[in-house]
């Protein structure tokens, strides 16, 4: 919202809602931002796994 703050706050509670229902449009991204986008995803999938694959091995292992 490109408003004033004094006005925002002066709407009533379903002037409010109703202002900040309104959907915003997709932003474009540049190429490095989708870069370090796919380089995060990367690297959560990979950290899952790991994580993963340590506590099925935890879960799953004999104690002596």
């Amino acid at each position: 919202m490109d408003c004033d703050p004094n006005l925002i706050n002066a709407l009533e509670p379903s002037q409010l809602s109703e202002a900040t229902r309104r959907a915003l449009p997709r932003r474009k991204l540049g190429r490095r931002t989708v870069a370090v986008l796919i380089a995060l995803l990367v690297y959560v999938l990979i950290t899952v796994s790991i994580v993963g694959s340590a506590f099925i091995h935890a879960v799953t292992a004999r104690a002596p």
